[in-house]
């Protein structure tokens, strides 16, 4: 097999879910393509070496300063839901249940695996609130992580941080099964998780 076909296949290897042979049938799909959809699908990627560009508000992915969520008049600005990663988001918005605004950590608080509070964006979500609160005192965090290990280390680290702001803070509800992820919650799950929450 090609050298480049062999390292293109390693690369699809790395992304979550995808096998030595899933990512060679992808590759050898692609090579099938037409060679404008191959040159257009090079240069999104070779975009990603940029780097996305995140909401300096919220930290999920935009083409502008501000994601379309955070720039929407129709959003209620005073009720965010902390979520774990952007996908967790998407879900959520895929219900058109929640009409607030997002935070997105940027993972979870995980000792054995690196990730220590310091590295979440948990100090930007802090200063967040602080600068609503200058606006209005009914500010509403939702705690929206997964009701695994990590997900629920995270919520209750959030909760002692959120103490001192005098937030009102609430936890998605037990809509969904612990151990599960946010990210493949069907929608009928997320809505009853929202409505519910405490």
């Amino acid at each position: 097999m090609s050298q480049r076909v062999q390292k293109l296949i390693e690369f699809f290897t790395k992304l979550p879910g995808i096998g030595p042979r899933q990512a060679a049938r992808l590759v050898l799909d692609m090579l099938n393509w037409p060679a404008g959809e191959l040159e257009e699908f090079s240069q999104s990627i070779s975009g990603l070496g940029n780097g996305p560009i995140l909401c300096t508000n919220c930290f999920n992915l935009t083409d502008e300063e501000k994601c379309s969520i955070c720039s929407s008049h129709k959003r209620d600005q005073t009720r965010i839901a902390v979520v774990e990663k952007i996908t967790d988001l998407q879900s959520m918005e895929r219900t058109g249940a929640f009409n607030g605004v997002y935070h997105v950590l940027g993972g979870t608080i995980n000792p054995s695996g690196g990730s220590l509070p310091h590295n979440l964006k948990i100090s930007e979500l802090l200063n967040r609130i602080l600068e609503l609160q200058k606006l209005t005192p009914d500010v509403e965090v939702i705690i929206a992580t997964n009701p695994n290990t990590y997900g629920e280390t995270t919520a209750l680290y959030l909760e002692e941080e959120l103490k001192p702001l005098n937030v009102k803070t609430t936890r998605l509800a037990r809509g969904l099964a612990a151990g599960s992820s946010v990210e493949y919650a069907d929608e009928i799950t997320l809505v009853n998780a929202l409505k519910h929450r405490r």
